[in-house]
């Protein structure tokens, strides 16, 4: 499995749609096998897109990024793993062990990351379909 993963001084970079730098890494077995520290110097989200469908990448482990674009990135065949903060070593470590959905200390501040959603969005949605109390 190819993963990506947008840096920033070593840790996920907060914002995939204006990343600078990318790390792509090949694990087989649990395992890594091939590390290469790319620039992302491509300007338009969709060529991004494209981009990483050329590199071969399966999944992106990313910080935040906007719909449109995960959207174009899914449409590429590739999977998108997003909220995700952290150290870059720490964040493999945990998802080569299954553990990086259920980590809170890899999660953007702000987002549950076993539905890949904000607290603010669950907060709205609770709210709508909270029932109303008359007093």
């Amino acid at each position: 499995m190819r993963v990506a993963i947008p840096t920033w001084n070593g840790r996920i970079s907060p914002v995939f749609d204006t990343a600078g730098q990318l790390l792509v890494v090949d694990l087989a077995e649990g395992r890594t096998t091939i590390r290469a520290r790319l620039p992302l110097a491509e300007s338009s989200l969709p060529r991004r897109a494209r981009r990483l469908a050329e590199l071969g990448v399966d999944l992106l482990i990313c910080g935040a990024i906007s719909r449109q674009f995960s959207d174009w990135i899914k449409a590429q065949g590739i999977e998108v793993l997003p909220q995700v903060s952290g150290d870059v070593e720490e964040v493999l470590l945990a998802h080569r062990n299954g553990s990086l959905d259920s980590d809170p200390r890899l999660a953007m501040p702000g987002c549950r990351r076993r539905r890949h959603q904000c607290r603010r969005g669950h907060s709205r949605k609770r709210m709508l379909n909270k029932p109303k109390v008359d007093g």
